[in-house]
Formats: C-alpha cells, structure tokens, sequence
C-alpha cells in the first residue's frame, strides 16, 4: 500500500512515488529514466557496489503523466534507506548509465524523458504540476541539488493559458486602474454639485487614495504571493473591491467618500491589481512588453467606459443609482477574471523575501526610481482636472468637460499596445519610456497655451497617448534594473511605494496651486510638466549610467 508520494530530479534521474514495495521490504523511489540511446544492464556485482535494497525493476510505471516514446528505458526503485548511497555514487551512475551534465542537457523536459533541456518544448500542465511537488520534498531531503533545478523552469511566454493572464491582466487593470483613470468625473461632479464646499485639493485626496494604495498594497501582496495566498490575496481583492464601489452609492460628505471610496477601495484594488500582474508576469518572458501592454490598456477600456456611464446616466437617475450601475459591471467583468487567474504550475515560489540593502548602492537602479517619482507625481494632473479645466476656464458644458477626458482615455488606449510593440521588437523598455515621457511634459507646457475646445481635445488626446508610453511599460522598466530573480519581487515593491507616494501628494498638489492662483491653472499645470520633464531626464540619466549611450536594447 502506498504510503506517501514525493518526487525527486537529480541531474537527469527522475525519482518518483515513494511507496511500499515487497521486493524491497521498504518504502520506496520508483521512477525510469528514459535517454535516446541504449541503456547498459547492471550487474548486482559492478564496481559500483550497488547495495542490496536497491533493485531494478521492469514493470510499467504509473502514477504519473507520461509522454509515450519509443526510446528504451531503465525501471528501477530506490530505498529510502539508500538515498544517501545515491547521492554519494550520483557521479559514478550518472558516467555509466551515459547521462549528462547539467549544463549539457540536450532532450525535454518530460516525466518519462527525463533530460531536462532549457530553452525548447515547455512542460505540459499535468507535468509542471507534478513538478511543482518538487518544492515540497527539498526540506526532507535537502543533499538533492533539486533548487537549482527548479528554478530553470521558464515562462511558457505564449499558448492559451498564458494569453487567457492577459485577458485577466486587462479585465484586473480595468477595474483597477481604469475606475481611478475616470476619477476626472467624479472630481468635476463632487467639485460643482456634490461637494460645493470643499476645495479642490480636498476632493483630490479621494482618488490620490485609490492610486497611492493600489501600488503600496504590493509591499504586502508580494511576500503573500511567494507564500503562496494568490487566492486569498487576489479573490480578497476582487470582493473588497465590488463590495466598496456598491458603497460609494451611499456616501453624501467627503470623509465617507475618503474612507469608502478613497481608502477602502484603494485597498481593494490595490490587492486584486498588484497579485493579479504579478502573476501575469510569471507566464512571459520575451513577450512580456506586449502581454503587459495589453493589461495595461484594461486602465484606457475603463477610463472610457465608467465616463460613459457616469455621463449618460448621472443625471437621469441619479448619482447613487449610477454608481451601483458602476459596481455591477465591476462585478460582471471580475468574475472570469477570477476563474481564469491562478499561479503558473511549477512556478516556484521564493518563500521568505528579506530586503534588498544592495538596491541603495545600485547607482542606475535608485536613478530610475526618481524619475519614475518625478513622472507619476505630474502624469495624473491631466487626467484629474481636464474636465474641470474645461468647465472653470473655458466654460464648456458638463458633457462637453467629459468627452475631454474620455477622448484622452481613448488615445490612451493605442498608447498602451505601440510602446509596448517598439519596446518588444526594437529598442527594449527604458528606451521607450523615456521619450514617451518627455513628450507628455511638453504636451502640458502647450496646454498652458490652450484657448479653445478643439485644440483642448487634440492636447488631451496627444497627452493621453504619450503618458501610455509611462504608464504601460514602468514594470518592465523596473523589471529590468533587477540583477537577478531573486530581487525582482522586492526591487519592484520598493519602487512601487515610491511611485504610490508620488501618486499620492500630486494630484492634491495640484489642487492647492489652484486654489492659491484664485481658481486659475497656470501653478497647477507648470508644476505637472516640471515634474514630468524632470523625471523624464532622470530616467535618461539612469539608462546612461546603466548602459552608456550605446544604441543598444535596454
């Protein structure tokens, strides 16, 4: 009777199934090892002095997916008892039996095949799920070089599973960023008929919430994802956020609307947001500007369609009953998000994550998290008070004000694929982010400029595409500062609480300067296109001390 199943690799040897076996007299390994040339038969007398509790075999294997193959085989079982003779004579085995080294492997990884080669053929589902069992025997027998291994396991990087994360990704990032890409709407109406009486920088505070909580959450979400509560983290999120966007219906004063909609549903998206593109993440590699890319416009499809909402609807039934429209479609289009997301099988999980110390002496690497603080403290500006600008100081209506913003979540929506395409093909993230960015500080100097709706609309549309470039392509940047795997989840949360605090304190910002220039925007819109250019150099700055000035893909 079987006792308990495990599963080892050691180097091309696949052991597998510990069970009781009456050969034997004790629980056992039993495997195969399958090479594309003959296999040499063991004599109990060889000079490898196998042992006597270590038997072959020639029945059929079972228990385990197996890829038929007409390559010979070798059926054996291994004592626990002998684990430590194993690895002592692994060299000797390993010479006779003709299996390679590790750095020389040549056939695919398979359950039968077991020749682990990196780079062709990905491992079905059922195999990387047996192989995610793996992580679970390295603390039993800790003499096996089985971490190194597992770690070798790559992003399938394509196929159904994989492209079915992007359509999560975008339907996450839509619910996500795309409610706080619409916040102009809501800033507009709170500010000329719901709260009159409170000033601009005051309601800014609602959203700058949402914003700042949905990247600092990912300080708590990473380490719970290597600790394995995807699912808690994730489908936590995911009600927390349908659950605060249903309240927002029934908050009337501005510290209910900071609580329920500013804080709380920050948190909501912040965990739903942050475990579901980590994820995402874990099935690309070479596609991974494009995937990315492709969630990111989720935040471009929202900031368009909760407008619309709000727009068409706001002042026929009322803010209230709006805002539980609002939340049935956040509800309809985070179901299938939560069906299709889960963790990549045989993806490994880091465990304990410590702090990064050698991050604060990556000269390029703090560099990079300055400009991304200088870019995210003024990208916002534009998409909070377009439709306000439009209503104070060129005295459009209401809807006019809003298809404003809505016009420049719709450029923004080209703006999430193009970078990420050039970024993939051509130049690589950082060379694509930095004149994106550069080219939104100078779209906010020129709306200074702006006299008329039309030429209003073709600034908002221009900077919605620009700011795409920052917006959709700052993971992989950060991705890319990262001098190995085992510092990406903790590299890429510190930035994120650098960019959450810069999300925080600018739209508000922005707001006192308005109020302080009596009602006018000039402070306003001068202080987002300095911080934008500033950190838009400073990216640039850090690609050069990175790279030089090389024209090569970083």
């Amino acid at each position: 009777m079987s006792t308990r199943k495990s599963t080892f690799i050691n180097q091309g040897v696949y052991l597998a199934d510990i069970e009781s076996n009456a050969s034997c007299g004790s629980s056992e390994l039993n495997g195969a090892i399958d090479r594309p040339f003959p296999v040499p038969h063991y004599d109990p007398q060889s000079s490898l002095n196998i042992p006597d509790n270590v038997c072959t075999k020639s029945k059929a294997h079972t228990g385990l997916p197996s890829i038929h193959t007409s390559r010979p085989k070798v059926l054996y079982s291994v004592s626990r008892n002998s684990i430590n003779w194993y690895r002592g004579n692994h060299s000797k085995i390993s010479s006779q039996l003709g299996i390679e080294r590790a750095d020389k492997r040549r056939s695919r990884l398979s359950f039968t095949p077991s020749v682990f080669q990196i780079g062709t053929e990905h491992p079905s589902i059922e195999q990387t799920k047996e192989l995610g069992r793996l992580r679970d025997d390295v603390d039993e027998f800790p003499g096996t070089p089985l971490k190194g291994l597992v770690e070798y396991i790559e992003p399938p990087d394509g196929g159904a599973m994989a492209w079915a994360h992007t359509v999560a990704g975008h339907l996450i990032v839509f619910n996500a960023q795309g409610l706080n890409m619409s916040f102009g709407i809501f800033q507009a109406y709170y500010q000329s008929i719901m709260l009159p009486n409170n000033s601009p920088a005051q309601i800014a505070w609602i959203g700058s919430f949402q914003i700042f909580l949905l990247f600092f959450m990912s300080i708590v979400v990473s380490p719970l994802l290597d600790k394995g509560y995807f699912r808690f983290c994730f489908n936590g999120g995911s009600a927390i956020l349908v659950s605060s966007v249903l309240m927002t219906s029934f908050c009337t004063q501005w510290w209910q609307l900071l609580l329920v909609q500013g804080l709380l549903t920050g948190v909501g998206m912040g965990l739903a947001f942050g475990s579901g593109v980590i994820i995402l993440m874990g099935y690309f590699s070479k596609r991974l500007g494009l995937a990315t890319g492709i969630a990111a416009a989720g935040s471009s499809t929202g900031g368009i369609f909760f407008p619309l909402i709000a727009e068409k609807l706001i002042f026929k039934i009322g803010y209230a009953w709006t805002v539980r429209v609002i939340a049935l479609v956040v509800l309809l289009t985070l179901i299938p998000a939560n069906i299709i997301a889960r963790e990549r099988p045989g993806h490994k999980s880091r465990g304990k994550i410590t702090m990064d110390w050698s991050a604060f002496r990556d000269i390029p690497y703090l560099l990079m998290m300055a400009g991304m603080f200088f870019s995210f403290l003024g990208i916002y500006f534009g998409f909070y008070y377009i439709a306000t600008y439009g209503e104070a100081i060129l005295l459009l209506s209401p809807s006019d004000a809003t298809s404003l913003l809505i016009a420049m979540n719709a450029a923004n929506l080209p703006g999430r694929f193009l970078p990420g395409l050039i970024s993939d093909a051509c130049i690589g993230p950082l060379n694509t982010i930095v004149p994106a960015t550069f080219l939104a500080a100078m779209l906010v100097f020129i709306w200074i400029g702006s006299t008329t709706h039309h030429s209003l609309l073709v600034i908002a549309c221009l900077y919605g595409f620009s700011a795409a470039g920052l917006q959709s392509l700052y993971s992989a940047t950060i991705f890319g500062f990262a001098p190995g795997p085992a510092t990406v989840s903790i590299r890429m949360a510190m930035v994120f609480v650098v960019i959450g605090v810069a999300c925080l304190i600018g739209a508000p910002i922005g707001g006192a300067l308005i109020a302080s220039d009596g009602g006018g925007y000039f402070y306003a819109q001068m202080f987002a296109g300095c911080s934008i250019f500033l950190g838009a150099t400073l990216l640039l700055v850090a690609r050069v001390v990175k790279s030089g000035w090389l024209p090569i893909r970083v």
